[in-house]
């Protein structure tokens, strides 16, 4: 079970995210722009073509329990459309994306947060869902980088749920659902 990019967002696993607006936008990537870098890809991009950075949230869904909103930087241009100039290996030619100017007040050494939200009430979830906020916060404070010794904390103390987490993403995906395990597949034509 892997974070995958959701084939929909359902209206209520946007209001428990407080999302009142997605917009779809295309990517093309910038001829310097690196994966992982959005900010400074947009910066750049802004510097030599012009427009504004847009801050938002990106979304992706773990074993449709639990939405990650990922802070996310792409290009107003001037004509007010936006555009992400970063490339993604998970998405080619389109992302969804909320708009949220809240989100300059949250970046810390020059990189952007991440909100977790529990899509059902689950203690181990919630368990879980505290490990992947720990990581992000290591993440933040330490310019990007967690120690390897930190990550084989965190995994192993996330290893210990992953098995609550997979049972009650199965009993949480009926069979019309796209699957818990990702794919994009409808369950009954995925994983039983």
């Amino acid at each position: 079970m892997q974070y995958f990019d959701p084939p929909i967002l359902d209206k209520l696993v946007l209001k428990k995210a407080n999302i009142t607006m997605v917009e779809m936008i295309s990517i093309e990537p910038h001829e310097s722009a690196t994966p992982l870098n959005c900010l400074n890809n947009v910066r750049e991009y802004v510097a030599i073509n012009g427009g504004q950075i847009q801050l938002g949230w990106i979304f992706s869904i773990i074993g449709n329990l639990a939405l990650k909103l990922t802070a996310h930087a792409v290009v107003k241009k001037d004509d007010e459309t936006l555009l992400c100039v970063t490339p993604n290996e998970y998405r080619n030619n389109r992302l969804r994306f909320s708009p949220d100017n809240s989100i300059e007040h949250l970046i810390k050494n020059n990189h952007l947060p991440l909100k977790f939200v529990p899509l059902i009430e689950n203690s181990k979830l919630d368990e879980y869902l505290d490990i992947e906020r720990d990581i992000d916060k290591l993440r933040l404070d330490n310019s990007g980088v967690v120690s390897a010794i930190e990550m084989q904390y965190m995994n192993s103390k996330a290893s210990v749920l992953y098995h609550s987490i997979l049972e009650l993403a199965k009993e949480h995906t009926h069979k019309n659902d796209y699957c818990f395990c990702g794919s994009n597949k409808k369950r009954k034509k995925c994983c039983r």
